[in-house]
């Protein structure tokens, strides 16, 4: 009905919140640069901001200022917002929201400093962003939970869209092409299956496994976008010395690509990887990926990637977890 409102709580800022915007993203030539993670794009949505000649001016004016950090916290607090639509899609207020309701991740929301303006002009890069979200998702701990008697025999359908990822782009790339999609059945018994579809690719692919997160500094890099981390199964690859050693046997060869360009996986058994302490207790690692499938990636590896990115396991494409429909279990 044209209301828009937000509220944001700034920490650790220092120089004067100059302009606060939802963004659509516009182009881009990786999964990260298409979304809401590393995207640019046209406002659509200002918050507060100031309106003085110079700054940040996108045609709509702000609604207000923004708070001021306080000396004693260090905290900014800009709670109420209200917005205004930038009319730069050519959307009504209802087609903006029913779109951002839709392609969430096409949207961030940018915070602008004086500072960071100062440091990008001309380009508004911002001092802070976040990708927009229908509600949070479930923060993940670093050991698995134990795993529930009634869960010992359930069986979780995921599956994974596969892109280069921003991680994984370099010079003269052949597989720069590469994309797919992955299914996956996995059982708390220890049942464990996927079928892998590759097009685009060119080099033979050598490996495949789910990877779970690791460290990361930002929202991007501590979760499935652009996280880095272990394998956790592993899927079909090469045996033989010299290639990529997940730490156990690989079921089977990944299937080669055949003369349509399409490399086939289908039905490939996976294999738990053991940790650092040597455990493999496969139902707590099977419910961690269902319940936090935003820190669990899926990385295919081709011969040309692991031979640019030797000793670093980078991969050729990769894409997060996603659960197909959602099984009842009980939050963490």
């Amino acid at each position: 009905n044209g209301t828009v409102t937000a509220s944001l709580v700034l920490h650790d800022g220092r120089s004067e919140l100059i302009a606060t915007l939802i963004h659509h993203c516009s182009g881009g030539s990786t999964p990260q640069k298409r979304t809401g993670v590393m995207c640019t794009g046209p406002p659509v949505v200002n918050f507060c901001g100031h309106d003085a000649v110079g700054l940040i001016d996108d045609g709509t004016s702000y609604t207000g200022l923004c708070s001021g950090y306080d000396i004693g916290t260090g905290i900014s607090n800009n709670l109420g917002m209200p917005g205004k639509l930038v009319p730069s899609l050519g959307l009504t207020v209802m087609g903006l929201v029913t779109d951002m309701i839709e392609n969430p991740n096409s949207y961030y929301f940018n915070v602008h400093s004086l500072a960071s303006y100062n440091q990008w002009h001309p380009d508004f890069r911002g001092v802070c962003r976040g990708v927009i979200e229908l509600n949070s998702a479930p923060v993940a701990t670093t050991t698995l939970a134990p795993m529930d008697p009634d869960d010992a025999d359930k069986c979780y359908d995921l599956y994974s869209k596969l892109a280069m990822n921003e991680l994984q782009e370099y010079h003269d790339n052949v597989d720069a092409s590469a994309s797919g999609y992955a299914s996956f059945t996995l059982c708390a018994n220890g049942t464990l299956s996927a079928t892998v579809l590759v097009f685009g690719g060119v080099s033979e692919v050598i490996a495949m496994g789910i990877h779970r997160c690791h460290g990361g500094d930002t929202p991007m890099t501590k979760t499935a976008e652009m996280c880095q981390g272990p394998p956790v199964i592993a899927f079909c690859g090469e045996n033989a010395n010299g290639y990529l050693n997940y730490g156990v046997q690989y079921t089977e060869a990944c299937a080669k690509y055949s003369g349509l360009g399409a490399s086939i996986t289908e039905g490939v058994e996976g294999t738990v990887v053991p940790n650092e302490q040597g455990e493999t207790n496969t139902g707590e690692l099977v419910l961690d990926i269902v319940r936090n499938p935003h820190m669990y990636f899926f990385n295919v590896h081709s011969l040309d990637s692991y031979g640019f990115w030797y000793p670093r396991d980078i991969g050729m494409c990769r894409g997060s977890m996603n659960i197909v429909q959602p099984s009842s279990f009980d939050e963490p």
